[in-house]
C-alpha cells in the first residue's frame, strides 16, 4: 500500500511464547562462542561474550518501548532504533539506497506491498534458515502467505489492517436507514439518503487513495499478481476489480457520493458535521475518527464490510512487517529479534498500546487492548467486528514487484475519472496496461492475465 497504517495515525495513510528462545540455528552459533550462561557459570576465566549490535529502521510510533524490552532481556544483542522522520516513501528511498550502497540496516519496517520490490532486487535475508518457518501458525494465515515464498519467509508480519464500515448510527436512525449488509444494500441506502437530505452523502469516494480502492478490490476477490516459474502474471483488470470500479462509478456519477481527497481538513470537517455518513475502512480507522472527528462521540458504530454475496470474505488496507537486509552481518540475531518482536505477547502490548497496531499475531488480537468496549463508539468493542474481518480476509491477493509505480498510476487515473475525464473501469484497464509497459521495461518476465 502507498503507507504504512497503524491505529495512531494514517499519513497519507501487523507467537505465543514469551520471551522467545533463540533458534536452533543461533543456540549452535552462540554455544560455539561461549556465550549461554551455562558455559559462563562452569568456566570463570572463559572471556566475555561480546555484544552484537543490530540497526532498526522503523517509523512506528512507540515502538521504542518493545526495543527497549528487548535491550533489557537480551543484554548480548543490543538493538539501535532508528525511527525515521521521513515518512513511508522517503525510509524506502533511503533503503534502497542504503542496499545500493552495500550499508543497510540489519532489520527494517516494510509494508506487505513493498516486500516484493526488495525481494526481486535480492536484498532480503530468507528468514527460514533461521527457523521462521516455526512462527507460521502465530500468525493469521493470509499474512504469513503475504510474506513467504514457497519455504523462504522474507519477512515477519507484524500488522494488518481488516476492513469493517464505520457508520453513524444517530443518523442512520434519523434517516431510516438499514446498516447494510451487501454492497446492494449500500447503493439502496445511499440514493434514499441523498433523496431525503440532498447534501448528505453514504460516503466520500478518495479520488486519490489507490491503496483504498486495493482494499476494496481485495475484498471482491481480486488476484491482481500470479507467478508461474520465473513469470509474473498481471490482472490487474480482473473482473472482481472492474466489479468494484463500476460500482464505484455508478456512485459518482449519480452524485451518491462526494469526490474528494480523504485526511484532509474538507474530508475531517465532512465526517464531523453529518456529510458523510458511512467510511469502508481498516481497522485503525477508529483513531482517526475519534482525533479527527471529536464532535461526533458517541454517535459511530462499526459493522462488518457489506458482501458481494456467496461467501464472505473481507479485505486488508495496510499492515507492515520486519525484515532483515541482506548487508547485516549479524542474520541470525536480527532474525531472533523480528521473531521475538512480534511474537512475544508483552512486545505486542506495547505495539497496539503505544504505536496504535492491529496485530498479525494471532494471540496478540485476543489481548485485553484489542477486545474491550470503545467509550467513542457507544461502548462498542469494535474490535471484535475486525477480529471476524481478519479471518476472512481473501488469501489469494498478492502485491506485484513494483507497487509503487502500480499505484501511483492507478491514483492518477482514478483521479481524472472522478473528474469526468474518462471511467474507473477505464483508470483500471490503464493501470494494467502501464505496470505490463513498467514491468517489461524493468526487465521482468511478465505476461497478462
Amino acid at each position: 500500500m502507498a503507507s504504512h497504517v497503524g491505529r495512531l495515525k494514517r499519513s497519507g495513510k501487523s507467537a505465543l511464547i514469551k520471551g522467545a528462545l533463540a533458534t536452533g540455528a543461533l543456540s549452535m552459533a552462540l554455544a560455539a562462542v561461549g556465550t549461554s550462561s551455562a558455559s559462563a557459570s562452569t568456566q570463570p576465566h572463559a572471556k566475555k561474550a561480546s555484544v552484537v549490535n543490530l540497526t532498526f529502521w522503523s517509523w512506528v510510533p512507540g515502538i521504542s518501548a518493545s526495543v527497549d524490552l528487548w535491550n533489557k532481556t537480551h543484554p548480548n544483542i543490543h538493538v539501535t532504533l532508528d525511527e525515521t522522520t521521513s515518512g513511508q516513501a522517503g525510509t524506502y528511498a533511503k533503503m534502497f539506497s542504503a542496499l545500493n550502497a552495500g550499508n543497510a540496516p540489519d532489520l527494517g519496517q516494510v509494508e506487505y506491498p513493498i516486500i516484493p520490490n526488495f525481494e526481486h532486487v535480492g536484498g532480503l535475508v530468507d528468514l527460514s534458515k533461521y527457523g521462521a518457518n516455526k512462527y507460521k501458525s502465530q500468525f493469521v494465515p493470509w499474512t504469513w502467505k503475504q510474506v513467504t515464498l514457497g519455504n523462504a519467509v522474507y519477512a515477519i508480519p507484524q500488522d494488518t489492517g481488516p476492513m469493517g464500515l464505520f457508520y453513524r448510527a444517530d443518523l442512520f436512525k434519523k434517516y431510516h436507514l438499514v446498516v447494510p449488509k451487501t454492497w446492494a444494500q449500500y447503493l439502496a441506502d445511499a440514493k434514499k439518503l441523498h433523496q431525503e437530505s440532498p447534501t448528505s452523502y453514504i460516503s466520500a469516494f478518495p479520488s486519490t487513495d489507490s491503496g483504498w480502492f486495493s482494499a476494496l478490490a481485495w475484498q471482491a476477490g481480486a488476484k491482481w499478481f500470479t507467478t508461474k516459474g520465473s513469470t509474473w502474471h498481471v490482472s490487474l483488470n480482473d473482473p472482481a476489480t472492474i466489479k468494484v470500479a463500476k460500482y464505484w462509478q455508478n456512485l459518482v456519477a449519480n452524485k451518491l457520493v462526494k469526490v474528494e481527497p480523504d485526511f484532509a481538513t474538507g474530508w475531517y470537517k465532512d465526517l464531523s458535521d453529518g456529510t458523510l455518513l458511512t467510511w469502508p475502512t481498516a481497522v485503525w480507522g477508529e483513531n482517526t475518527l475519534v482525533t479527527n472527528a471529536a464532535p461526533t462521540k458517541g454517535d459511530w458504530r462499526v459493522a462488518p464490510m457489506p458482501s458481494w454475496g456467496g461467501k464472505p470474505s473481507n479485505g486488508n488496507w495496510g499492515g507492515s512487517t520486519t525484515v532483515v537486509f541482506k548487508d547485516s552481518k549479524h542474520p541470525a540475531q536480527a532474525a531472533q529479534f523480528a521473531e521475538w518482536l512480534n511474537t512475544n505477547q508483552q512486545s505486542i502490548t506495547s505495539l497496539i498500546t503505544k504505536g496504535g497496531l492491529y496485530p498479525a499475531n494471532i494471540k496478540g488480537q485476543s489481548q485485553k487492548a484489542d477486545n474491550s468496549p470503545v467509550a467513542f463508539y457507544g461502548n462498542q468493542n469494535i474490535y471484535k467486528v475486525f477480529k471476524a474481518g481478519s479471518k476472512i480476509v481473501n488469501t489469494n491477493f498478492l502485491w506485484g514487484p513494483i507497487m509503487d509505480t502500480t499505484l501511483t498510476e492507478m491514483s492518477d487515473g482514478l483521479s481524472k475519472a472522478s473528474a469526468g475525464t474518462g471511467t474507473l473501469q477505464g483508470a483500471i484497464a490503464s493501470t494494467q496496461s502501464q505496470t505490463l509497459n513498467a514491468m517489461k521495461s524493468q526487465g521482468f518476465s511478465v505476461a497478462a492475465g
